[in-house]
């Protein structure tokens, strides 16, 4: 983004943005960095010309589309724990895995790309076990979007969207209330798409939003999943064939992290995310392990 001159070319704070960020009371807060001082309207965010006639008049300054950004990137309802997030944070050398690294050039062509002409806007899928930054370049797509672009976007995180809705009942909303807030954004990321038990109501949810999106033509969604889209559970000589398990085994706990994202969503509304978006798988060690001890890791299931 261009923007007015500073007071100083090397602030502190912000580095050169002209904005900062903060957890604020769980979410991401984007504010203009004190050293931010617009020569043209002097912080007044207007204008005023003269014409040909000599008659005056205003006009928003240029600077008050950069602080329509930052409240772009406010109302987006990011989580204030992903701060520090954006492409340059997300590393990609070894011992990272290659697909991390596909992942990321394809997040940002995805940017890059939003809004050009003759460009079909498809929306992405990224899939992986946890800890392989799938959250993390979602959020970074969010944060070009709308501070590069000016594109109003949404983050939900699927458990807290079903938990916004249950809230709303109790304060007689309708559903198609509730529900409008994710249909309406330009760009939606739901985050832990499939995660939990997927009732035929959370699965309900699910489709209203996903097919208000689809026919309203001009919205694009992106989603992160743990579950892949191929089955890795079953052997092929057998068939497809899968034996009985003891509920509390942890056969049966592999089981269910083998799940695909067709069985956990249904047919339908897979197929409508096949057509929408196109899918990323990314590969890795759990990042999130990998910063702890030994001692406080656990052992992912087996494969």
């Amino acid at each position: 983004m261009t923007h007015a001159k500073t007071k100083t070319e090397t602030c502190p704070h912000c580095r050169g943005t002209h904005y900062r960020l903060a957890n604020a009371q769980g979410m991401l807060n984007a504010s203009v960095c004190e050293c931010f001082r617009c020569e043209r309207c002097n912080g007044d965010g207007r204008v005023y010309f003269l014409d040909e006639k000599g008659f005056s008049y205003v006009r928003d300054c240029q600077c008050a589309d950069f602080k329509k950004r930052l409240q772009l990137l406010n109302r987006a309802g990011i989580p204030g724990k992903f701060l520090n997030v954006s492409f340059e944070t997300y590393f990609t050398n070894p011992p990272h895995h290659e697909t991390q690294k596909t992942a990321k050039s394809r997040a940002i062509d995805f940017v890059k790309d939003f809004g050009a002409a003759g460009k079909t806007n498809f929306g992405l899928v990224f899939m992986g076990d946890a800890g392989t930054g799938k959250t993390h370049l979602a959020v970074s797509v969010i944060k070009a979007l709308t501070l590069e672009k000016g594109v109003e976007c949404k983050f939900v995180d699927f458990f807290q969207l079903l938990s916004d809705i249950r809230h709303g009942y109790s304060q007689d909303k309708s559903e198609q209330a509730l529900i409008n807030p994710y249909v309406r954004a330009r760009v939606l990321v739901i985050d832990e798409l499939a995660k939990g038990r997927n009732t035929e109501w959370e699965l309900t949810v699910l489709d209203q939003i996903i097919s208000s999106r689809y026919n309203g033509g001009d919205k694009v969604t992106l989603f992160t999943t743990n579950f892949k889209c191929e089955s890795t559970s079953r052997d092929p000589k057998k068939g497809g064939e899968m034996k009985m398990l003891d509920l509390e085994s942890q056969s049966y706990a592999d089981l269910l992290a083998r799940q695909t994202l067709p069985e956990k969503i249904g047919p339908r509304i897979y197929s409508r995310l096949a057509e929408m978006c196109n899918f990323i798988e990314i590969k890795g060690e759990d990042q999130r392990q990998v910063r702890l001890k030994p001692s406080q890791q656990f052992p992912r299931p087996k494969k």
